[in-house]
């Protein structure tokens, strides 16, 4: 399978971690029980600490504006009409509609009538899940060219992080609502064809931790194991223990290791956006990749579904990546799943 293009846009709005620290301050002055000074001086020093230092927010913009400008870059750059381009795959956590699919109506904006559309969740590990999916259709004939498209909108007023994860109760809050204060919005939108070697890839999954980062509908009480871990931020919020999630490292390493006959020739190996660098850094040199690893986290925070079309998109446009390099993907993501890939871009 072949990446004809990939392309990624974020928002204007650049946020410091000073600036996050500011709308905590002003969203939790009147719910916080307790010395808020000293809560925001521990996410100051938990910022700071895992490498993050800016993300970007949406203020006016929308989440489809976003999509459409990365997915008319992306068909452009392909050289594919888009009316040749036979399925459309929405993979963002975020997202507007559980009937139908979002897809469709990305489709509608594009004005791509006659497309196949469908969406996959599957928490951040979305986007590597769709790839696998269109992949296989490849594989079985089905479809010749696909179009991934998602975007996360966490930061807009009533989203999933905002302000629900802002209005601080207690310094325990912390514990389950830090991990927002991390993320960055954007979109990507990546054209496969069959074209191309089959991308190698591994998986590795455990269940014990499948309530530590949760985003609850209405009515999810009814469809999973009584838990106290979900719905802390309430419905439709995101609620992260990441401290937890990341006590699951040796599942990182395990998943990293799978590709290591490959390190020698590999141009880098993404990681994953999903927190701090310094345990990133730690696993990679556990298995002799130490060197191999690139973070887009500094730069841009927790992107979600993004975080590898991103981290593809924005070194293929610097001219770091060319055609024929071969590039590894290194992700962790709640439910709890590992995976770890190779492809020839």
């Amino acid at each position: 399978m072949k990446i004809e293009a990939v392309k990624f846009v974020h928002p204007e709005t650049k946020m410091s971690n000073a600036d996050v620290i500011d709308v905590v301050r002003q969203t939790s002055t009147e719910t916080f029980d307790g010395d808020l000074d000293t809560a925001l001086r521990s996410v100051e020093y938990m910022l700071n600490s895992i490498g993050v230092k800016q993300r970007y927010w949406m203020k006016d913009e929308k989440p489809l504006d976003l999509m459409i400008r990365a997915a008319d870059a992306a068909i452009a750059e392909s050289g594919i009409d888009r009316n040749d381009i036979d399925v459309l795959i929405f993979c963002g956590i975020a997202r507007g509609f559980l009937e139908p699919a979002d897809s469709y109506f990305i489709a509608q904006a594009l004005d791509m009538d006659h497309v196949d559309c469908f969406d996959v969740m599957d928490a951040c590990m979305a986007w590597s899940r769709a790839c696998d999916i269109a992949e296989s259709f490849f594989k079985a004939g089905r479809y010749k060219t696909a179009l991934i498209v998602n975007a996360e909108d966490y930061f807009r007023q009533g989203g999933v992080s905002y302000p629900s994860n802002f209005q601080l109760k207690n310094f325990k809050s912390l514990e389950y609502s830090f991990g927002a204060f991390c993320g960055g919005d954007g979109a990507a939108a990546t054209v496969l064809s069959a074209d191309g070697p089959d991308w190698e890839r591994h998986y590795i999954s455990t269940k014990k931790g499948a309530d530590l980062c949760t985003i609850p509908l209405e009515g999810y009480e009814g469809r999973c194991m009584d838990s106290s871990l979900i719905a802390l931020n309430g419905l439709g919020s995101f609620t992260a223990f990441s401290s937890r999630v990341f006590q699951s490292f040796s599942y990182m390493v395990d998943i990293l290791q799978k590709i290591e006959p490959h390190f020698d020739e590999l141009k880098t190996i993404y990681a994953h956006t999903g927190g701090d660098v310094n345990a990133y850094q730690a696993w990679a040199e556990q298995v002799g990749a130490g060197g191999k690893i690139s973070y887009l986290f500094p730069e841009f925070g927790n992107l979600g579904t993004c975080s590898m079309p991103a981290s593809i998109a924005r070194d293929v446009d610097a001219g770091r990546v060319k055609r024929g390099d071969k590039l590894g993907c290194w992700i962790g993501s709640s439910g709890m799943s590992f995976s770890s890939y190779v492809m020839t871009y």
